[in-house]
């Protein structure tokens, strides 16, 4: 009996934890459904002034050539909407994005796998995977 008693105590434990992940994923769900939504209300002109603020100078000029290709701009208005969702969690605080952290979104976003280029005297470049 008792410990039918203790079973049922770890099943319900167990399913309050379970209800209190759930919550937790259906808050990060919203939150990011909201920081997609937010990049719409925001201007042309003011999406330029943030991205500025936030890219050190070579990481912006680089968001520019991306943004303004007609083939990677979605690829911008993602990396847009990722600095956008940093600032709004408070990771951007104090600090600015380079453009490796620019180039490494884009690779991120586009799927592009990391690669390893080796050179040495007397060989050809390989790729190491």
């Amino acid at each position: 009996m008792t410990e039918d008693k203790e079973l049922e105590k770890i099943r319900e434990k167990k399913t309050q934890e379970l209800l209190r992940i759930a919550e937790q994923r259906k808050r990060r769900m919203e939150e990011l459904k909201e920081a997609e939504e937010a990049p719409k209300s925001v201007e042309e002109k003011d999406k330029l002034a943030l991205m500025q603020f936030f890219l050190v100078p070579e990481a912006y000029e680089y968001w520019i050539q991306l943004y303004e290709s007609s083939d990677k701009k979605q690829t911008a208005e993602t990396i847009f909407k990722n600095v956008l969702y940093m600032i709004k969690i408070g990771f951007m605080e104090g600090k600015q994005v380079t453009r490796i952290g620019i180039k490494k979104l884009e690779r991120d976003i586009e799927g592009i796998p990391p690669s390893i280029t080796i050179k040495r005297k007397g060989e050809k470049k390989r790729s190491v995977k």
